[in-house]
């Protein structure tokens, strides 16, 4: 059986202080650098490894922080998850991933697991579901710092970094209306949900301001799924008295399931017949026919911003300082084909 390489075993072979040592695999200044090198390559050449386990009991952190999103695959947590552990590994630190799948249940699972493993720091995209922030209590009341990220809820009093999103469909809806779209529908999410009643009231916002009467049958609210998206499409076609001339999608997976819905297997054409804009920017949207015109939300810079913010709280956790923040990122409208104007001979 191999034995363990201990602190104690290197100083006697170099002949020094077993805290020389342990403070030159420390980085500490108090070990001048030729000292620090000199142990630093015994120690590699011996195999040694750092107890993690007995250090973190010594400094009382884990130098681990969790992340938990509702889907790992989707293209906007993955960009931001990227931005998190840019950051994460500048400090130092680990990261513990897990996707809650949109379900509340399974996200008061993951924290509760999280918490029990002593992260220093939360950072959350809550589910749709997620009303309050009492399941985040724990961390709170153990001085953990926790930060939300993209979605929100109402009258938190927790740090977030989010999109404006009232501001995004509003230029959605806006742009279209330019293009002389009078009868635009909205497929929205949850709208018990704080990100997408947002989203609805940027919609509004836009049709009030340009005199067009809001319609509350035009909205619809789904699940945010393709074969969701295409069933509602199928209803809205059925009033032939009153097909749309504009679809708002609050995310691009519903805008490109109903583009190739509508050109596949309707009458109806994108744009000819019916705009379509939908919401994240999806690599996808880029590559489909027509393009999408779709809304940047930035997600590796919503993702960096947040992890900078938390490791701001890890610093400070001791000071006290974990007062509420908001940092509010602005979207990008970008157009592409599926909102051009109808060409008139």
């Amino acid at each position: 059986m191999t034995k363990n390489i201990t602190i104690h075993d290197l100083a006697k072979v170099l002949g020094i202080d077993s805290s020389t040592v342990s403070r030159a695999l420390s980085d500490s200044p108090r070990v001048g650098a030729k000292t620090k090198e000199k142990v630093k390559a015994k120690a590699k050449e011996m195999g040694y490894q750092r107890n993690l386990l007995a250090s973190n009991l010594r400094t009382n952190k884990t130098m681990t922080i969790g992340v938990v999103v509702p889907f790992i695959s989707r293209h906007f947590f993955s960009e931001a998850i990227d931005g998190i552990e840019q950051v994460a590994s500048e400090e130092g630190y680990r990261v513990i991933i897990s996707q809650s799948r949109d379900s509340f249940a399974k996200e008061k699972e993951i924290l509760d697991g999280l918490f029990m493993n002593r992260i220093d720091g939360l950072l959350i995209s809550p589910t749709q579901d997620t009303r309050d922030g009492e399941h985040l209590n724990q961390f709170s009341q153990n001085k953990i710092p926790v930060v939300l990220f993209d979605r929100f809820y109402e009258n938190s009093n927790m740090s977030k970094v989010v999109l404006a999103d009232r501001k995004a469909t509003y230029m959605i809806t806006d742009h279209l209306i330019k293009q002389g779209k009078k009868k635009i529908f909205h497929l929205a999410g949850d709208l018990e949900s704080t990100m997408y009643k947002e989203r609805c009231t940027g919609y509004k916002n836009a049709l009030f301001d340009n005199g067009i009467k809001y319609e509350k049958s035009y909205v619809k609210s789904i699940e945010l799924y393709a074969d969701n998206a295409v069933v509602a499409m199928k209803e809205i076609l059925e009033d032939k008295n009153n097909i749309p001339d504009a679809i708002v999608c609050v995310n691009d997976v519903t805008a490109l399931a109903i583009i190739k819905y509508l050109n596949e297997s309707t009458e109806y054409n994108v744009p000819e017949d019916i705009a379509i804009a939908g919401f994240s920017n999806e690599p996808a949207s880029a590559i489909i026919t027509p393009g999408l015109t779709t809304v940047d939300q930035h997600p590796f810079e919503i993702g960096k911003t947040s992890s900078e913010m938390l490791f701001e709280f890890i610093k400070d956790k001791y000071s006290g300082d974990l007062s509420s923040k908001t940092v509010v990122i602005q979207p990008e409208l970008i157009i592409r084909g599926s909102t051009a104007s109808k060409v008139i001979a």
